[in-house]
């Protein structure tokens, strides 16, 4: 797997989204660390948060902090990220990949707008009880 911008996240920018507009600044955006054996592959025609299965859910952190344009024009990057598996530390199964999705509350209506399988640091990672620190590459995550 590679990196990639799913087909919502591109319509969403056009106006032509399934369900809203995504906002990658203003919304509840959240990343979930993701086990691939589970859950197979994750291309870029997912819409929803639902269509993930929930075995391959590693651990989930609750709205990412985004800078937009501070790396120059139209590059999006988020702070160093770290998954505390809600304050007990990160345990289960191996994590493969990231999802950058729009929590609407509703797993249903949630839509995903990027899948990473890197970062500088912390993933693939096999979590051991601690807090898992995802370390982004200094020129941003997303370019448009």
């Amino acid at each position: 797997m590679a990196a990639f911008v799913t087909n919502e996240f591109r319509n969403a920018q056009l106006g032509a989204p399934t369900h809203s507009v995504l906002d990658l600044n203003t919304d509840n955006m959240d990343l979930s660390l993701l086990d691939e054996t589970d859950s197979g592959t994750i291309s870029a025609t997912v819409v929803d948060y639902d269509e993930i299965d929930t075995p391959t859910v590693v651990a989930t952190e609750d709205t990412v902090s985004p800078t937009i344009g501070s790396l120059g024009v139209g590059i999006y990057d988020i702070a160093d990220t770290t998954f505390d598996g809600g304050g007990g530390g990160v345990t289960g199964d191996a994590a493969d990949y990231l999802v950058l999705w729009k929590n609407s509350g509703t797993p249903a209506t949630s839509p995903v707008a990027a899948v990473w399988d890197s970062a500088t640091t912390g993933i693939p990672v096999q979590p051991n009880g601690g807090n898992i620190i995802v370390q982004w590459a200094s020129g941003g995550v997303l370019q448009i």
